[in-house]
């Protein structure tokens, strides 16, 4: 689903979950992306013989020096002054490049590794890192350029294609993930990490059963709470809620805090008619995000369906309160509609569903709502 959310399974009740499932395209879990720090051959040639009396290859060889002791201040100020000694020497510009993006001045990296690269094209690692700097900036095309230039020119660097994958896992570029995760599997077939990925995105190309293969490998290789949280998920989309809601158990009992797993727990049970469960579950979502009015929401779903309108509208109104755009506040309301309606108070049913529509003219079941309940009899 393209908000990231799950589906659930009554259009009565849900309407907001869309119809696709979307296993989180780069906030979630997954690798990160990385700065190479790979050295050429010719910069440690630099120093292993630098010519007497070069000040700049002086100052870049001790930078290099203090770079790996620790001393990054150090390391920035002589990289610096042997860049403004000799401006045409490209291996200082690759090292800051390198200790801007450490200090999080991706601008000033770019920069630095644009000075670089038009000497050394030939270097893969730098152009992994201006990628890098480039997808922390959010430009995602100028990232994808640069990785892809990269993984010309090393196919087989597993830094840069881990990091072609977060780029492309950010763009939504599925096929990518799954080709670029295929081809490091083929080397390293063990790693976790990399079934994940390569699970994911799976998923969002619908190809459930293989997703699930190999989310059932990361399970065995490193039975983590990202792993079983990924298997309920795909366990949900094929319907077999006991299985899901044994991987979202798992999931919390090796990480209480993955809040999401609650949420999705609540999912299943309901499926599986476990309204008061699934309720406490979302009380969870909501006590470890208090912020966020989809707890409620959820916690509203679940006690209308058990019978108790009046706390369920208490909890669409707290939602309602905490909604950050008019499509969740009028999904609510068409909750608290739905609340009255079942309760036989047809005219605060009504006002409810107008106000749905009202905010979220686009909700189309307290659309229909309102014409059954206004229609001429």
């Amino acid at each position: 689903m393209n908000d990231g959310r799950a589906r659930f399974g009554t259009t009565q009740d849900l309407a907001r979950h869309s119809a696709a499932a979307v296993l989180c395209a780069a906030t979630c879990f997954g690798l990160p992306v990385v700065v190479a720090t790979v050295r050429a051959e010719s910069t440690i040639a630099l120093c292993r013989d630098p010519a007497p009396g070069d000040a700049a290859v002086g100052a870049f060889c001790t930078g290099l020096d203090k770079d790996e002791s620790g001393d990054k201040a150090g390391a920035l100020a002589d990289f610096e002054r042997a860049a403004a000694l000799q401006p045409e020497m490209p291996e200082p510009h690759l090292m800051l490049g390198i200790a801007y993006a450490d200090e999080q001045d991706y601008v000033r990296a770019i920069r630095e590794y644009d000075l670089y690269l038009a000497a050394v094209p030939e270097n893969p690692a730098a152009w992994s890192n201006r990628a890098h700097a480039y997808f922390k900036l959010g430009d995602l095309a100028a990232a994808r350029a640069d990785i892809d230039r990269a993984a010309q020119l090393a196919p087989d660097e597993r830094t840069i294609i881990e990091n072609r994958i977060v780029i492309a896992r950010q763009s939504a570029d599925w096929p990518t993930v799954v080709s670029d995760a295929s081809h490091l599997l083929e080397q390293f077939p063990n790693d976790a990490a990399l079934r994940l990925e390569r699970g994911k995105a799976l998923a969002n190309l619908d190809a459930f059963e293989s997703a699930r293969e190999d989310f059932d490998r990361a399970v065995v290789l490193s039975p983590s709470a990202e792993a079983y949280y990924f298997r309920g998920r795909i366990h949900y989309e094929l319907g077999r809620d006991d299985a899901a809601i044994y991987d979202f158990s798992k999931a919390i009992e090796l990480d209480a805090e993955l809040v999401d797993a609650y949420r999705r727990r609540a999912f299943a049970e309901y499926r599986q008619q476990r309204y008061l469960g699934a309720a406490q579950d979302c009380a969870e979502y909501a006590r470890l995000r208090p912020e966020d009015g989809e707890g409620y929401y959820c916690r509203g779903i679940m006690l209308s369906r058990a019978g108790d309108q009046d706390a369920a509208i208490a909890d669409y109104r707290r939602a309602i309160e905490l909604a950050q755009s008019p499509s969740m506040a009028g999904n609510a309301w068409y909750g608290v509609g739905l609340c009255h309606e079942r309760a036989q108070r047809m005219t605060e049913a009504i006002a409810a569903y107008r106000k749905a529509v009202e905010l979220y003219p686009d909700q189309a079941q307290a659309r229909a709502a309102l014409e059954r309940l206004t229609k001429p009899k």
